[in-house]
């Protein structure tokens, strides 16, 4: 989180440096598919698309397949016209959406 403040004041140094801790140990926090999605957004402020991309799927394959928050996440407007997001977002709700859920 503290990554994505400094992203927010383009501070693309300290930012990274954050990038690099969390990576040091994923599962501080909570999950490790959060702190991956939490570099995607990091990158995305930084308009770093290709390693945004690469870290939003990497948090998916990790277990956190939010699509429908990829798309109003103002983290990820960056990324919102990329061919790649758009394919993934689809992907996702196709695969989502088609799964019937019951009650217990």
């Amino acid at each position: 989180m503290q990554g994505m403040l400094h992203a927010r004041r383009n501070q693309s140094d300290r930012a990274v440096e954050c990038v690099r801790r969390a990576l040091d140990s994923p599962r501080s926090f909570g999950h490790t598919h959060h702190t991956y999605y939490q570099i995607a957004c990091v990158y995305a402020v930084l308009g770093e698309t290709d390693k945004a991309m690469a870290w939003l799927e990497r948090s998916v394959e990790t277990g956190f397949a939010c699509w429908p928050f990829f798309r109003i996440d103002p983290h990820l407007e960056s990324l919102r016209e990329e061919p790649e997001f758009k394919r993934l977002v689809s992907d996702l709700e196709q695969e989502y959406a088609a799964l019937k859920i019951q009650r217990l």
